[in-house]
């Protein structure tokens, strides 16, 4: 039952009813009535300027719920800006600005060597003001594109968007960072950018809408990506607490990508791993929660099993691994590409019973250590571990198929090029998925 507060502030404030009755039906997909009810009253208490700037074709801006230092898509727009040609300017158009800056010091110092920041703190009760402010700095950049990177239950920043498609002829382009959550929005966007097949599929078949683009994930470009000394990687080894001669396994997510249904079938092929290959130390990267960390200690696995938080140096921790495991129920999309650049062998998760749980489609056709089974893939994993040889051909052959299709000069000028969009993706290609079901926020 909600209480005398709530039904005050879902009175006083229209975006925040709307963001509390998404949040209390998600997860659903369809959620074109929600973006209506935004854009309605966004345009109902907005009063659209008359005159601004006229578009700027080299002007490319982005709208953003919050940069982070651990968050993947801040790595995919931190990734795009640095790619992006010399002759293009870009903004960020940030809607908790003050949050961003004084919690997310790291990522933003190297966005802010890339591009101006921007924006506003919004307040449910200064809502109107605050759309119209950050309306107004928008149109006075006057971009020719507008690429989304949202929280899915932004509706301040949908309203935005409907005001932008009502009166402008900026271009919208709407990332679907999170295809694996119900998501508002989409209703708004000229472009809805996917990053595989099966996620175009999704929107177009489950979403509601037609216009979506594979165009990937952008990663960093060739010039810009990391390079880690013999030494670095050594000190660092030791600091997680491997022993020299030891073999190091590595798995790198949010926590909820682990368990289902209150158990974690991937803790449990860890636990198997460690106890039968004593010279094996796997690394968790991620932040558990109480009833997580109880699942965990019930396990009684091995003190080889070294759980670490999230850090900004995760790419030297990746370096770290003789071997990463995918993330399974939920796959890990960015971190293949991660890994791909970085020239660390992985192996990954295919979940035959959710389509929208998995992100085969990022890796090469036919991948040899793509399992759709925890028992084939544990079988997968020692095979590698015993065969040095065959993960550096894996990691050769990842690193070419990295250059070819995530590149970020090369993705970056596929999104400035995209103006049309995809076939309808036929149901026939996934029918060997059991359900298609999201994961809530």
């Amino acid at each position: 039952m909600i209480g005398i507060k709530e039904r005050i502030k879902r009175r006083l404030s229209k975006l925040y009813a709307v963001q509390q009755e998404f949040l209390e039906k998600n997860p659903i997909f369809d959620t074109r009535y929600l973006d209506k009810k935004i854009g309605d009253y966004a345009l109902s208490i907005v009063k659209y300027p008359q005159s601004y700037a006229p578009i700027n074709e080299n002007n490319i801006a982005f709208l953003v719920t919050l940069l982070c230092d651990d968050g993947g898509h801040t790595e995919l727009l931190k990734n795009l800006i640095q790619a992006l040609p010399p002759t293009y300017k870009s903004k960020i158009f940030v809607t908790g600005k003050t949050r961003t800056e004084q919690n997310f010091v790291d990522k933003l110092t190297e966005i802010k060597q890339k591009s101006e920041i921007s924006g506003v703190d919004f307040n449910w009760k200064k809502e109107k003001q605050s759309l119209g402010d950050l309306l107004k700095q928008i149109l006075e950049f006057s971009p020719k594109k507008l690429i989304t990177f949202l929280h899915m239950d932004d509706t301040f920043a949908v309203a935005l968007l409907a005001l932008i498609k009502k009166h402008t002829q900026i271009e919208i382009i709407f990332c679907n960072i999170g295809s694996h959550h119900s998501s508002l929005g989409m209703s708004f966007a000229h472009l809805i950018w996917e990053g595989m097949p099966s996620t175009a599929f999704v929107t177009q078949t489950y979403r509601g809408f037609k216009n979506t683009k594979v165009l990937g994930l952008c990663h960093l470009t060739k010039e810009n990506l990391p390079v880690f000394t013999e030494q670095e990687v050594s000190k660092t080894k030791k600091e997680l607490g491997i022993p020299e001669n030891a073999l190091c396994t590595m798995t790198g997510c949010a926590s909820y990508k682990l368990f289902e249904q209150g158990r974690s079938l991937y803790l449990e092929m860890i636990q198997r791993i460690l106890n039968e290959n004593e010279n094996i130390y796997h690394v968790l990267i991620t932040r558990l929660d109480n009833e997580q960390k109880n699942t965990l200690k019930s396990l009684n696995i091995s003190n080889r099993l070294i759980v670490v938080d999230f850090t900004s140096k995760f790419k030297l921790y990746f370096k770290c691994a003789d071997l990463f495991i995918d993330s399974f129920p939920i796959s890990s999309a960015l971190t293949m590409i991660d890994l791909m650049s970085l020239k660390v062998p992985f192996v990954a998760f295919k979940n035959t019973n959710n389509l929208v749980f998995c992100f085969y489609e990022y890796l090469p056709e036919n991948y040899d250590y793509l399992f759709d089974n925890v028992i084939e893939m544990q079988s997968g994993i020692e095979k590698l571990l015993n065969n040095k040889a065959e993960m550096k051909r894996v990691a050769d052959a990842n690193y070419a198929y990295y250059l070819e299709n995530f590149e970020g000069s090369k993705v970056a000028q596929n999104v400035l090029n995209a103006n049309s969009f995809d076939e309808f993706i036929q149901e026939e290609d996934y029918k060997n998925f059991k359900v298609i079901k999201l994961f809530p926020i």
